[in-house]
């Protein structure tokens, strides 16, 4: 090894730390990214309109504290308990009137007759599965029938009631 390479046994060039200059040496040309510049003074004065105040940005992206509305209790149309949570609360099969989630999931469990190895889950859109599990296990599964509790493509007032809170949060 030479002795006068301090690159301590790397190979000069980008990847091998040497970077193409002697120690001590600086880089020629323009600073990168703008570094030797000092911010704010640029060659040209921004312009405000006269009748404009300067924006506040201290609190830009943080929400402030409105005073909200409590979102409406409204009692499960099967069990007769409020529901805390209508976000997560589905229809009711004959009237559309809300129920909660595990109201309906009991409903339909009861009213299916599964065989080993099957389960009901809930699928999306208002429809639950029977599902039967591929070699006994809970990952693999394939849907054996569907049940729609829903109606599809009807839209309950209670949902568009709580839309509201919903796009605020």
């Amino acid at each position: 090894m030479n002795a006068s390479n301090n690159s301590g046994g790397r190979a000069p060039g980008p990847q091998g730390g040497g970077g193409g200059r002697k120690q001590g040496q600086q880089r020629q040309g323009q600073p990168r990214h703008g570094a030797g510049q000092q911010r704010g003074t640029a060659h040209v004065q921004e312009q405000r309109p006269q009748g404009r105040p300067q924006r506040d940005t201290s609190t830009l992206g943080i929400r402030k504290d409105e005073p909200r509305k409590p979102s409406p209790v409204v009692d499960c149309a099967i069990c007769h308990k409020p529901i805390f949570d209508l976000a997560g609360a589905l229809g009711d099969k004959e009237t559309n009137e809300p129920v909660h989630f595990d109201c309906a999931l009991e409903r339909v469990t009861a009213a299916e007759t599964l065989e080993a190895g099957e389960k009901v889950v809930y699928l999306g859109a208002g429809c639950f599965g029977v599902v039967g599990f591929k070699n006994g296990s809970e990952g693999a599964f394939v849907v054996k029938r569907r049940v729609r509790w829903e109606r599809e493509g009807e839209k309950q007032a209670w949902r568009k009631d709580i839309s509201s809170y919903i796009t605020k949060i």
